[in-house]
């Protein structure tokens, strides 16, 4: 009877532990950056295409494992990192960070909510709220 109780437990605490929710972040997986999302392109061209554009909703402290997707199927084109030329930051509390850097090391801009332009390739992680 303990043995089954613990089991109880053990499988209750891993039901409610808050393991990394956005851990394969997308956004909304739409075509379009939509409210809310955080939104890279590989081709700078003032999001007037929906193609080759990675979304999130969270921070991301590694770009080095995200890759581009031609939107909305998401087939993975190349890695974010070292290709983002464009930002669309539709965050809906706050800026965002971008950094050189992995782990949010080496911050080099800050993009206000709402707003998008073209940014330096080498962009390793970005950081909302920071």
């Amino acid at each position: 009877m303990r043995m089954f109780a613990a089991a109880v437990v053990g499988a209750a605490t891993l039901a409610v532990s808050p393991v990394a929710a956005h851990a394969v972040d997308r956004g909304d997986q739409k075509a379009a950056c939509n409210s809310g999302e955080i939104c890279f392109q590989y081709i700078w061209d003032g999001f007037s295409t929906s193609q080759y554009q990675r979304h999130f909703w969270y921070n991301d402290a590694n770009h080095t494992d995200d890759q581009f997707g031609n939107t909305p199927d998401l087939y993975p084109l190349m890695d974010l990192d070292g290709n983002a030329k464009g930002i669309w930051n539709r965050d809906s509390s706050c800026a965002v960070t971008l950094y050189v850097s992995t782990s949010y090391r080496n911050g080099y801009a800050t993009i206000a909510r709402g707003k998008e332009q073209s940014i330096s390739p080498w962009n390793q992680s970005h950081k909302r709220c920071a």
